[in-house]
């Protein structure tokens, strides 16, 4: 900042003799030497600033804030040595020594001076998890292994560990961290991930089930907001095992019976719109286990299977509703539209078949049957269908549809007759 008019220059120098009254009378006042020193830099006199900031370390050498701003005021030459006469008069300064270990060029050197910090500040988790992103993973590991016995009750630490060490010694980790930090959820929701990852699938529910119960034991109030958003970073992570437990686990506490069905369709089209798929496609499933005959919960998990699924996923959703509500016509036809559309016209006749066997007298499967066999070119097929549609009490549009065949097969006596019968 460049000072120009008379009337910043008389301000600065009303600024000046104020802070040298503060400076003056209250010497052991760290902040009075920082805004001298700022205002010094601002008036453009840099040396004039440095001068003042030193007296401040002489007459604050207790204080973190003064030390940091001599850095900050030194030039790139002095401010290590600046720093480190910071560190020795306050060695137990976290923000010293990251800043000094700001100084150094090299991870090498970093790594020295906050290792050399960490004999001062053994119990500083900032410290270890700036020396452990600077290791390679065998040191990092070595580091963490000793940041846990010194930092016991910080569970990031005892995490970072489990995530470095062998499966097995991994295992061991989480159990001693347990035992550390016995109301920590991410402890129990690792390990499950942990076990996943090894392939132990079949474990996986049964360690958030035991987890959850043993939290309650512990008083944790399980959050269930908390743990759908541990549900959703589970699939972020890649652990679908996981994030199915949580839900499963999860999705019924703290709801009302009467509000359940309203609740997690909300949850699940709202997980749906954040892109959590895997999350969304769990809360229909366990949905779907309480209320097998809901129609509407069928189709809204159908919908995100036709949207984010694979045929095959669709098909199996659809056959496993129709065991269910067989009477659901929409359902029905929803699976044999997907197979038409699919090229599988054999397995669509399949379906419309067994969903007449299921819905005799639904007009809607017999036409949809139809326009299945007259658009791929089967009139004989499409006029038995709509022949069996009349004789079972037919509507005006089944006749329509009758007489419209029949105009198509250029048989005008029969569409006249149909007309006149319908």
């Amino acid at each position: 900042m460049k000072i120009t008019s008379d009337a910043e220059v008389s301000d600065i120098n009303k600024a000046r003799l104020l802070l040298k009254s503060v400076t003056q009378t209250n010497p052991k006042h760290p902040h009075g030497w920082i805004a001298a020193a700022r205002l010094e830099e601002v008036a453009g006199k840099p040396q004039v600033a440095q001068q003042l900031i030193k007296k401040g370390c002489e007459e604050c050498p207790k204080s973190e804030d003064v030390w940091l701003e001599a850095c900050r005021l030194a030039s790139h030459v002095d401010a290590k040595a600046v720093i480190a006469r910071g560190v020795k008069a306050i060695p137990n300064s976290v923000k010293l020594w990251m800043q000094a270990a700001k100084l150094e060029q090299d991870d090498v050197n970093k790594s020295r001076v906050l290792r050399k910090g960490l004999e001062h500040i053994p119990d500083s988790v900032r410290l270890w998890k700036a020396v452990v992103e600077l290791a390679n993973e065998e040191d990092a590991r070595l580091l963490l292994q000793r940041a846990v016995e010194c930092c016991p009750l910080h569970v990031e630490l005892w995490l970072a560990l489990a995530r470095l060490e062998t499966y097995e010694n991994a295992k061991k980790v989480l159990n001693k961290a347990r035992e550390k930090l016995p109301k920590e959820p991410a402890i129990w929701i690792t390990a499950a991930k942990l076990e996943e990852a090894n392939g132990n699938t079949a474990m996986v529910g049964k360690i958030i089930e035991r987890g959850i119960r043993a939290l309650q034991r512990e008083g944790v109030e399980i959050d269930r907001e908390m743990w759908m958003k541990e549900a959703e970073a589970a699939e972020r992570a890649g652990s679908v095992a996981t994030c199915q437990a949580i839900i499963h686990n999860t999705i019924e506490v703290g709801v009302e019976e009467e509000d359940r069905k309203r609740t997690w369709v909300a949850d699940a089209e709202e997980c749906k719109k954040r892109g959590s798929i895997e999350t969304a496609r769990a809360i229909y499933a366990h949905a779907l286990t309480v209320f097998l005959t809901k129609k509407s919960i069928w189709l809204k998990a159908a919908q995100l299977e036709k949207s984010h699924g694979t045929r095959e996923s669709l098909d199996a959703l659809l056959r496993k509703a129709v065991t269910y509500i067989p009477h659901a016509e929409v359902l029905w036809l929803m699976g044999a539209k997907e197979k038409w559309l699919a090229g599988d016209v054999p397995a669509a006749r399949a379906i419309l078949q067994e969903a007449y066997a299921a819905i005799p007298n639904s007009e809607e499967i017999w036409l949809a049957a139809f326009k299945l066999e007259f658009e791929n070119h089967e009139p004989e097929r499409a006029r038995m269908l709509l022949a069996k549609a009349r004789e079972r009490g037919g509507t005006e549009r089944v006749w329509m549809k009758s007489a419209i065949v029949e105009r198509e097969l250029g048989n005008t006596a029969e569409e006249r007759r149909l007309l006149d019968e319908g």
